[in-house]
């Protein structure tokens, strides 16, 4: 089973020093980052859909083997809540096209107002713009997590989102052969603070582990994302999944911050 690990986003201030080099000017920030990972959820594109220039930049500057996934746009989402997305769907799916090979996914994430239920005479539709089932749809209404709502998606091989967020009871069904985990956390660490770790949720992620685990046979890959609102640092946070998985750790931190990259 293939696994990859990344962060959600890149361009984070608090990164540089214990992830960055101090001088690297953010114009780098994805280069680097590109070096270590080989997998980011853009956040950016859930606020705006990126000019074509600016996801052709994305492209040159990673490896060919690097992997995006991105949010869809909020407009789209919450907005207008799945409904007539288009043009703006149109727009994002164009964008994303000039990475070519390296996007992997397209992440739905909807908000907790809204239901299966709501959104179910929507999805022939939705579906419509990803042939190949290249997205996944994070459910944020408990609704996502009943008995129909797994049916269907599992019929129409639909990857519902894990998710380690706040005021959601994530039941871990599996509705496709791969699975998507987004490990979010919640809105108590401050943007100020992301750099360093400010809690430890290593026994959450175990368990995480152990319920890919016991599916692997199940699954061609999986694919697992860190937000800095998780533990405080995003990095931190893959580099220690990647431990746990039993993968090798990256080196990405200066001597004062070693201490923050150990086995768990």
């Amino acid at each position: 089973m293939l696994v990859n690990v990344g962060c959600t986003g890149w361009g984070y201030d608090g990164w540089q020093g214990p992830f960055y080099p101090k001088n690297l000017p953010r114009s780098d920030f994805l280069r680097h980052y590109s070096s270590i990972f080989d997998v980011t959820e853009v956040n950016s594109t859930f606020y705006a859909i990126p000019s074509d220039m600016m996801v052709k930049k994305w492209n040159s500057e990673t490896p060919n083997h690097f992997k995006f996934t991105a949010k869809l746009p909020q407009i789209i989402t919450h907005d207008n809540r799945l409904a007539n997305p288009s043009p703006h769907l149109e727009q994002f799916l164009q964008s994303m096209k000039f990475l070519g090979t390296k996007f992997l996914l397209s992440v739905v994430q909807l908000p907790p107002s809204l239901s299966f239920e709501e959104v179910r005479p929507k999805l022939e539709q939705l579906q419509s713009y990803f042939p190949e089932n290249n997205y996944v749809i994070e459910g944020r209404h408990q609704s996502w997590f009943s008995d129909s709502a797994i049916r269907y998606l599992t019929d129409k091989k639909i990857c519902l989102v894990w998710s380690d967020v706040a005021g959601i009871q994530n039941t871990a069904p599996l509705t496709s052969d791969f699975v998507y985990l987004r490990l979010i956390g919640d809105r108590t660490i401050q943007e100020k603070d992301f750099g360093k770790l400010q809690k430890d949720r290593t026994a959450q992620m175990k368990s995480w582990i152990e319920k890919i685990q016991q599916i692997q046979d199940k699954i061609s890959y999986a694919v697992i994302m860190a937000n800095n609102r998780y533990e405080g640092f995003g990095p931190v946070t893959a580099n220690k999944l990647r431990l746990l998985l039993g993968m090798e750790g990256l080196s990405f931190a200066d001597k004062r911050q070693k201490t923050l990259f150990g086995k768990p």
